[in-house]
C-alpha cells in the first residue's frame, strides 16, 4: 500500500478537500445572503483550488494546515462566486459582517472535520503496514527459490577458552 501522501490516494484526498471547500464555500456565502453564479471564472476557480488542494496533499496536515488552505480558498471563491454581478452593487465587494462570519464559522468548522478525517486515514495507513502475526494453523508460505540449510557441529577446542566479555568466572569473596 502506497503512502496516502502519493498516487491515486493523493489524488482521493485533494480532490475531497476540493470538493469540500467548493461546497462549502457556495452554502455559506447563500446562507450570508449572496448569489452564487456559475460562470467561467467560478469554473477556473474550481480547477485552480483543485490543484491546489491536490499540491497540498502530498503530506499530512495539521489542523492549521488545513485551515490556511480552506481560509485561502474561501477568500478566492467568493471573489469568483461573486463574479457575475451582485458585488457591483455593493461597495465592500460584498464583505459584510455575517458574509465574513458566515465563511468564517464554515472554514473552522470543516477544518476540524477534515483534520480529524485526515488523522484517520494516516493512522490507517499506518496500521496497514504493521506486519501480520501469523496464527496457528496458517499455512506456512512457500519459498521464491531453492532453501540452502546449513549444519553446524560443535568444533572441539584445544586448551582453555578465554572469556572476553560476560560476567567473567571469578565469583564473591569469601
Amino acid at each position: 500500500m502506497t503512502s496516502p501522501g502519493k498516487g491515486a490516494a493523493r489524488l482521493a484526498r485533494g480532490s475531497i478537500l476540493a470538493a469540500v471547500c467548493l461546497g462549502m464555500s457556495m452554502v455559506a456565502h447563500v446562507v450570508a445572503g449572496g448569489v452564487v453564479h456559475v460562470t467561467s471564472g467560478m469554473v477556473a476557480g474550481g480547477a485552480a483550488l483543485s490543484a491546489m488542494c491536490i499540491a497540498a496533499a502530498d503530506t499530512r496536515r495539521s489542523f492549521g494546515g488545513i485551515l490556511a488552505v480552506v481560509l485561502l480558498s474561501q477568500v478566492g471563491l467568493h471573489l469568483f462566486a461573486g463574479a457575475g454581478g451582485h458585488h457591483v452593487e455593493s461597495a465592500g465587494y460584498g464583505w459584510t459582517m455575517s458574509m465574513v462570519a458566515s465563511h468564517a464559522v464554515a472554514a473552522v468548522v470543516v477544518s476540524a472535520m477534515l483534520a480529524y478525517a485526515e488523522r484517520l486515514v494516516w493512522a490507517l495507513w499506518s496500521l496497514a503496514r504493521l506486519p501480520r502475526v501469523p496464527r496457528m494453523g496458517d499455512p506456512v508460505p512457500a519459498a521464491d527459490g531453492p532453501v540452502i540449510g546449513r549444519a553446524y557441529r560443535l568444533v572441539p577446542t584445544v586448551g582453555p577458552i578465554l572469556c572476553l566479555g560476560g560476567p567473567g568466572t571469578r565469583g564473591p569473596p569469601r
